[in-house]
């Protein structure tokens, strides 16, 4: 995850004449800060919103991994159509194994007949 940070600099003359209900504040990406002075008291309140860093990394991650999916999946169902399907096989061979000794016997008939036998 990228880093953010916000720098503020501001003169201490300038603090102390900053009227009331004021602030000076900051942003650079999913951090901010915000200075305030309430009498004698300088409040700094700074903040980074991890939970979109978070949710920016798992977006670049889904991208990542859901080309991936798509890539197999597309080589899978290439796969798919490619191969064979070996009960569709079986019965051909069966059918040409029945048909050959289908050919065979009225072969072999054919030539006893022939023959005379």
């Amino acid at each position: 995850m990228p880093k953010s940070e916000v720098r503020l600099a501001i003169p201490a003359d300038s603090l102390l004449r900053l009227p009331p209900l004021a602030s000076y504040s900051g942003k650079s990406g999913q951090a901010s800060v915000s200075v305030s002075r309430d009498k004698d008291v300088i409040t700094v309140y700074a903040s980074c919103d991890s939970l979109q860093l978070l949710v920016e990394y798992y977006e670049r991650t889904s991208s990542v991994w859901k080309e991936r999916y798509e890539e197999m999946t597309g080589l899978y169902e290439e796969e798919i159509k490619q191969r064979s399907n070996p009960v569709k096989t079986f019965f051909y061979g069966f059918g040409a194994g029945i048909l050959l000794s289908v050919l065979t016997t009225i072969i072999i008939i054919l030539k006893r007949k022939k023959n005379g036998n």
